[in-house]
Parts: C-alpha cells; structure tokens; sequence
C-alpha cells in the first residue's frame, strides 16, 4: 500500500463512523428516543398474566433508548407465591413500605395518611434490584389486600 493511501485511511475511516453514527441518532430520532406509550386499567385479563390476575391496569413503554413497563393487578396469595418463585423475585417482608412509582399508573392513591394521598402499604412483601444505571425493578405484594404492583425498567 502506497504512502498516499495509509494518508487517507485513517481520515475515511473517521468519516465512516462520523456517518455511522449520524445514521443511528437520525433512526433513533425517527422512531422516538423515548419510544411509544401504552396505558390501560382496569382489564379483566391479560395474556402475559397468570389466569387469576384480574383487575389489571399498566403502562408500557416500547422502548426508544429505554423500555419500562409498570403494572398492578389483583391476585391471589397462591398465584402471587407460584409466579414469584417463576421469576426469581427474593421477598423480604416490609412495614410501612411507600413507594411514588404507583403514579405512572394514574390510579387514585392507596390510602390516606394524616389527610395526605399517599401509595402506603402497611404490610408488604417487597423485592427490588436496582442497576447502577437508575434502572431494575421493584415488587411490592400486598398480601391483605391481594394487589401486586411491579415496575421495571432497562436504563
């Protein structure tokens, strides 16, 4: 290889990633960083939940850079044990546990406390794994009322 050609490899090699990567942000651009929204509430019934869930509200998202999915159904104590087991979730049982995360949800609060809304569970069985980039998933079951909430994310 001639002089002249290594003199320009290096330079169209960087404009080949420079149009690389110009090409993947106009995609990801085109199809939405921040991807399409669904939210649903109060299904009877949905195929990727056990037979028993009920009452079934959600919101999704399909992606872009981040896909999440929150969800809250009824479901029963012996259902609840058998798809923890299924997915791995370690329950650790938990008083006076509050999350926020209901809110992507837009149902009304759990419970009122000292007059203020609040999503408040006095007794719960919690798992929850967070990655170091905010993202992961927390399971809260509340036993008494037989309501899961989970919220899942990739980033």
């Amino acid at each position: 290889m001639g002089q002249r050609h290594k003199a320009l490899l290096i330079p169209t090699t960087i404009i080949l990633l420079i149009v690389a990567a110009l090409a993947i942000l106009a995609w990801l651009a085109a199809r939405g960083f921040s991807g399409t929204t669904e939210t649903k509430q109060h299904l009877p019934r949905i195929d990727w939940l056990p037979i028993e869930a009920s009452d079934i509200s959600f919101a999704r998202n399909d992606g872009g850079i981040f896909p999440w999915l929150s969800f809250e159904c009824s479901l029963p104590n012996a259902a609840f044990a058998t798809l923890a087991e299924q997915k791995g979730w370690k329950l650790t049982g938990k008083t006076n546990y509050s999350t926020g995360l209901r809110a992507t949800l837009k149902l009304p609060p759990l419970r009122f406390v000292e007059g203020r809304a609040v999503d408040f569970y006095p007794v719960a069985l919690v798992h929850e794994v967070r990655k170091g980039n905010g993202g992961g998933i927390t399971v809260i079951y509340d036993p008494e009322s037989r309501r899961l909430f989970v919220s899942q994310s990739s980033n």
